[in-house]
């Protein structure tokens, strides 16, 4: 179900109320915040995360509809900009220093992270492989953050056809991540050698 409040931040957004995006700064600042520390456990990143999700939802204000999920589309949007980063920072010496630092720190953080991290990668390489339509129902429930009926709505289908592909959408994305898993734990077990 959509937050009433963010549903009414946002179309005041989009009519270019500042004090409106002030209103979702406050509301949201923190968590993601939190959310991008979670991810990647950089506190810097974290604070750049927050300055450019924000700034991207001013930026594209016009693009924004109030009857999705703003809450979805800040956490989306704070994923994609983490991951964005880690892939470019893999390539930078001073990143590389830092990251094999925390992991000689705190040994289980670095585990959660690349846990984590690597799993997701595979969640999102399972979904990319669903069927168009499957991959639309399944992003629209599961990130966008609608309804079954809303889904169903949108798309001109039943509820049950929504919830059949959910369903049948689920299992893959479980199955694949079964099947692909072993490539996180040997991410964990390379970086503990490593160290050692």
């Amino acid at each position: 179900m959509l937050d009433a409040t963010d549903e009414i931040l946002c179309k005041r957004i989009v009519e270019r109320d500042q004090e409106a995006f002030r209103e979702l700064y406050e509301k949201y600042r923190d968590p993601i915040y939190g959310y991008t520390l979670k991810l990647c456990g950089l506190p810097d990143v974290a604070a750049d995360a927050v300055q450019e999700v924000f700034l991207k939802i001013w930026l594209k204000r016009e693009q924004l509809n109030p009857a999705l999920s703003l809450r979805a589309y800040l956490f989306t949007s704070t994923r994609n900009y983490v991951f964005d980063y880690l892939k470019k920072a893999v390539h930078d010496k001073n990143f590389r220093e830092h990251f094999l630092q925390l992991y000689t720190e705190d040994t289980g953080a670095m585990d959660d992270i690349l846990y984590t991290r690597q799993l997701e990668v595979i969640k999102m390489n399972a979904i990319s492989h669903l069927p168009a339509q499957r991959q639309r129902i399944f992003k629209m429930s599961k990130v966008q953050g609608l309804s079954n009926q809303q889904i169903a709505d949108d798309l001109g289908i039943s509820v049950n056809t929504v919830r059949d592909q959910l369903v049948k959408a689920s299992r893959f994305v479980r199955h694949y991540l079964y099947q692909h898993a072993d490539i996180s734990i040997v991410m964990a077990v390379f970086c503990h050698i490593y160290r050692n």
